[in-house]
C-alpha cells in the first residue's frame, strides 16, 4: 500500500511540476569587463541561491568568434541563437540540446538575479525569452 500510494504521489508531483533538467550557460568572454563582474559578484554565491540550486551554472569561455564545436553547431542548427555579446546567460535544455531562453548583459546582481528569475518564470510557461533570430525567434 505505501508503494502504491508513493507512486501515485511521485506521478502527481511529476506531472504538476516537471523535472528542471536544465542548466545555465554563463556565455563568458575572456576579455570581458562584465563577465568578470559576474564572477566576481554572483557566482560565489550562485549555487546556494534557489534558482542556483534548480539551475547549475556552467561557464563556457569564448573569445571573438571563437566557439566551442558543440555551440557553434547549436547555433547553425537553430538550436541557439546568435550570441552579440558577453556575458550572455542561455537557460539550456540538457535533454533537447537547446536554448529556452536568455538574459544578455550584466550590471548589477539584484538587477541579474531579477532578470533570470523572470525569465526562468517565463520558461514555465512555454515561453521563451530573449531568444534571437536564428533560433525561431520569441514563441
Amino acid at each position: 500500500m505505501k508503494k502504491l500510494v508513493f507512486f501515485l504521489a511521485s506521478t502527481i508531483i511529476l506531472n504538476v511540476f516537471p523535472v528542471f533538467a536544465n542548466e545555465l550557460l554563463i556565455l563568458s568572454g575572456d576579455k570581458s569587463k562584465n563577465s568578470k563582474r559576474w564572477k566576481e559578484e554572483v557566482l560565489p554565491e550562485y549555487s546556494s541561491t534557489g534558482v542556483g540550486r534548480s539551475l547549475p551554472a556552467k561557464i563556457v569561455s569564448v573569445q571573438g568568434a571563437g566557439f566551442p564545436d558543440w555551440l557553434r553547431r547549436a547555433m547553425e542548427d537553430g538550436r541557439m541563437g546568435e550570441i552579440i555579446g558577453t556575458p550572455t546567460f542561455i537557460i539550456w535544455d540538457t535533454e533537447e540540446q537547446k536554448e529556452l531562453g536568455r538574459v544578455e548583459g550584466y550590471t548589477q546582481k539584484t538587477r541579474f538575479f531579477s532578470q533570470l528569475n523572470e525569465a526562468v518564470a517565463m520558461v514555465g510557461k512555454g515561453l521563451t525569452p530573449g531568444r534571437r533570430e536564428g533560433s525561431n525567434g520569441h514563441q
